[in-house]
């Protein structure tokens, strides 16, 4: 199957966002495509994970893309080869953190989010209107993780784009006779 031309309208957004330069970024286009991604991103289409967004918890699938300046590279999350969602972390910034949040003035709105098992108040910094959040430690001006998405309402962003980054602790392995495990 031969991948679809690019679209002009997608290519910029995503120019931006690969360039790591938030302060001019005002969200993905609707629609964005994967073909449109992999203009932009270097895409790796061979694997793809499943997880759940918003609140509402639509099955997405998720594709890994890279790029310069994305340590960890991205995740690039689709529904039938369209873009909902785009997240990184270890991202590095074309500007410090202090000065992108100040350009950006104040978020719609803070909510709490997790790192690994620890709920964090307020690190949340939802964008909805820009398609864009950032998730931020302020007690060391860094940024943990960067979701771009098309512009929306806080409520569509609640409910269909957040990402559930709560990890679950086991409970620890036991035996067949109910004893712990070595």
């Amino acid at each position: 199957m031969q991948a679809a031309r690019p679209s002009d309208l997608a290519l910029s957004p995503l120019r931006l966002l690969a360039g790591r330069d938030l302060r001019s970024f005002a969200g993905l286009a609707d629609p964005t495509s994967l073909d449109d991604v992999a203009a932009v991103f270097d895409l790796d289409r061979s694997w793809h994970g499943q997880g759940a967004l918003g609140s509402a918890r639509h099955r997405t699938d998720w594709f890994n893309a890279s790029a310069a300046g994305f340590a960890r590279g991205a995740r690039i999350w689709a529904n039938h080869g369209t873009v909902v969602l785009i997240d990184a972390t270890d991202v590095v910034l074309v500007e410090p953190l202090p000065s992108l949040l100040d350009a950006l003035g104040e978020p719609e709105t803070r909510l709490n989010s997790f790192q690994g098992t620890f709920e964090v108040e307020a690190n949340e910094y939802v964008y909805a209107g820009r398609g864009l959040t950032l998730y931020v430690n302020r007690a060391v001006d860094m940024q943990l993780r960067i979701a771009a998405f098309a512009p929306s309402s806080l409520e569509r962003y609640q409910r269909d784009l957040r990402l559930d980054l709560q990890m679950k602790r086991l409970p620890p392995s036991r035996g067949p006779s109910g004893g712990r495990l070595p």
